[in-house]
């Protein structure tokens, strides 16, 4: 980890600009989860470029409302303007960069969107990215699992379901809240007894609900995904010993390296949902992993429903994690009619193809989605 900071720390930093967009996509349909609606991908953008027009872009996974993190899209824009800005006109080196990052604490989703513009960059350079320096194994086809929403009806879910399972997908993971009933996910069980299934509480269960969850365990085999809140990993310990057999795996709870050691070390989670702009981008990333690796916990990489720009991103990622059955990154075209970049990712028996070529950009969708353009110049070059 040193090694590859220290390598990548001495490179120079020669921009000319810096532009970010909000752009508002539609979704084929509405997504619920515990956290409220969606009906579109409203998603912030950052694009560096330097004197000869070379550029990278990176794509921030944060929610336009602050109910899965204290980072929301009005605050991150705001963040880059006032912040993000002036620090990347001042820095002269990735090493700088990172330091002055360090500085402002928490809104780790826009800062990576920073750095992974500044990755893509390099990488259309020919340079090696912080993922191309870690001595991991990497797989060629990525093995992805799909997540879906609360439903209206059992009948509804069952559909659904039922059309993922046909189409592949190596996990089916369902939205569930505390107002959703037993009842209906032991029908998705019985419905299809070998699906890998997943249940994803997003924080909604307080204490009342550990006898609930622990009843989970008759669905076996599941996994339970953050089902208290994020700084309740005191309930994840009570979860654990009133159901040992409870497969139980974080994700808002882990925010760095820090959190996922500290978690490990109460015996609050099984395995990790690992989501790379959440930790603050590819060296948390990297540490994350090998920690994971040292100690034998069990990791995978997740999305925020990402267009084609972050689903690439995070693919590189789940690549280098081979051991993991299915990470939560279904193609871009899953969730939207249009996508911002040309080269749309298909998903093969459950698998996508590890992306060869850095994204190309679909100008008519960014013009017609696109709802703020900002930019200021530099004189990096």
């Amino acid at each position: 980890m040193k090694e590859i900071l220290a390598e990548c720390a001495r490179r120079p930093l020669r921009f000319s600009s810096l532009e970010w967009w909000v752009v508002d996509l539609p979704q084929h349909e509405s997504f619920r989860s515990a956290l409220g609606y969606r009906k579109s991908r409203q998603g912030l953008y950052l694009r560096v470029e330097d004197s000869d027009g070379v550029w990278g872009i990176g794509e921030s996974g944060c929610r336009p409302d602050p109910y899965f993190s204290h980072e929301y899209l009005d605050g991150a824009v705001t963040l880059v303007r006032k912040f993000l800005q002036p620090i990347f006109a001042s820095a002269t080196s990735y090493g700088g960069l990172i330091q002055a990052l360090n500085h402002i604490r928490g809104w780790h989703f826009t800062k990576a969107a920073l750095l992974d513009a500044v990755h893509d960059y390099q990488r259309r350079k020919g340079l090696a990215d912080p993922l191309d320096l870690w001595p991991a194994a990497v797989t060629q086809r990525v093995p992805v699992g799909i997540s879906l929403g609360i439903f209206e009806s059992e009948s509804a879910m069952l559909e659904k379901v039922g059309a993922a399972m046909t189409e592949g997908y190596r996990r089916i993971k369902l939205k569930i809240s505390p107002s959703v009933g037993f009842e209906r996910l032991a029908a998705v069980r019985r419905a299809f007894p070998r699906a890998r299934l997943g249940f994803d509480g997003n924080g909604s269960f307080d204490e009342s609900g550990i006898p609930w969850l622990a009843r989970l365990t008759e669905l076996a085999p599941v996994m339970v995904e953050q089902p208290f809140a994020p700084d309740r990993l005191d309930l994840c310990v009570r979860l654990k010993q009133a159901a040992p057999d409870l497969h139980l795996c974080l994700d808002e709870s882990i925010n760095s390296p820090a959190d996922l050691r500290l978690a490990h070390q109460l015996g609050a989670l099984d395995e990790v949902n690992i989501k790379p702009g959440k930790v603050g981008g590819l060296l948390s990333v990297i540490e994350m992993g090998e920690f994971c690796r040292d100690v034998g916990l069990p990791a995978w990489v997740g999305g925020m429903f990402e267009t084609g720009v972050g689903r690439a991103h995070n693919l590189r990622v789940a690549a280098r994690f081979p051991a993991a059955a299915a990470h939560d990154l279904s193609p871009a075209s899953r969730y939207f009619p249009r996508d911002i970049t040309t080269q749309p990712l298909r998903m093969v028996q459950g698998t996508i193809a590890l992306p060869e070529k850095p994204v190309t950009l679909c100008e008519d969708t960014l013009q017609t989605y696109r709802v703020l353009r900002e930019s200021v110049r530099m004189d990096h070059a």
